[in-house]
């Protein structure tokens, strides 16, 4: 027995399999009274939350009539939960915390039945991998868009995603190490594992705004100026260039060292300059967003020659 026979054939985890449906079909449910939908919504919502990862798979693949279709059981379930999410408002603690484990149990058990029905449907890895994650996650995705809303795997729920692609990978390795047909329950079992973790630590991948740098309009200045000024003084080391002497008295050795003298600190403690004060700075004045002469100081004479 081939694991994508043993997890199509087995009763318990077929068991698991139509639960798993029930609870998408309740989550589905939820957020269809949330939106106030009537019977209608409940019943097409909860079905597309249930069913709607396997049915994208088994039309992918191209295995003719949907598992979902093939029987009445799938179709039975997920109209039950959206059933039930429309006669009882189940709330509490223990409730959604029963609900979670559930959902994240299917979770580990779609993920690895999408990825094993991919390969011996003669798939290579990567669209394997992705067809099991598909089938974990895709009927959350499409529920969400359905109703208006941005998927949760991408970054609502903690590592769903990411939980689904460990039971693929897990998977994989079963199947390419030829491994007894038990270990599927092990892939499983990880994945499902992963997922209530995260759900229980709050564990989520880095957002994109975790990883931005900001500057304020005073701290860019003052590095495009510390930019410049250690440009010039390359340029005076690589040339020799003599330090140019002004007409009245030669410049001392504190006047250059406070040329020098960084004033990122300064420039960064100091209040922005808005918009208008940009645009309507004096030409030349190095202030002007528009100038050509920004960053430049007139004062210098070694600058303007």
């Amino acid at each position: 027995m081939t694991p994508d026979q043993l997890l199509v054939t087995n009763d318990f985890l077929r068991a698991l399999d139509l639960i798993g449906v029930v609870v998408m079909g309740i989550t589905g449910g939820a957020l269809a009274g949330r939106l106030r939908f009537d019977a209608v919504g409940y019943a097409v919502i909860g079905t597309v939350s249930g069913l709607g990862g396997g049915i994208l798979r088994d039309l992918i693949l191209d295995h003719g009539v949907p598992a979902a279709f093939s029987g009445p059981w799938y179709l039975v379930c997920a109209l039950a939960g959206a059933g039930f999410s429309y006669l009882v408002r189940a709330q509490g603690r223990t409730w959604h915390r029963a609900m979670t484990g559930m959902d994240c149990l299917a979770l580990g058990l779609w993920a690895a039945t999408g990825t094993a029905k991919s390969i011996d449907a003669g798939l290579d890895t990567l669209p394997a991998l992705l067809l099991g994650v598909l089938s974990a996650v895709g009927g959350g995705a499409l529920r969400d868009l359905l109703v208006g809303r941005i998927p949760g795997i991408f970054g609502g729920n903690p590592l769903y995603a990411t939980s689904a692609l460990v039971t693929a990978i897990a998977t994989w390795l079963v199947l390419l190490l030829d491994l007894p047909s038990w270990t599927i329950v092990g892939a499983v079992a990880l994945g499902s594992g992963l997922a209530i973790l995260a759900v229980w630590r709050s564990w989520g991948l880095p957002q994109h705004q975790e990883w931005q740098v900001t500057l304020s309009a005073s701290q860019m200045k003052a590095f495009v100026r510390r930019v410049r000024s250690s440009e010039r003084h390359r340029i005076r080391t690589e040339t020799g260039a003599i330090p140019v002497v002004t007409g009245s008295h030669a410049r001392t050795e504190e006047e250059i060292a406070a040329e020098k003298r960084d004033d990122l600190a300064d420039d960064a403690a100091g209040t922005d300059d808005s918009a208008d004060d940009y645009l309507q700075a004096p030409e030349g004045s190095g202030q002007g967003v528009l100038d050509p002469g920004m960053g430049r100081d007139s004062a210098d004479p070694a600058e303007e020659r």
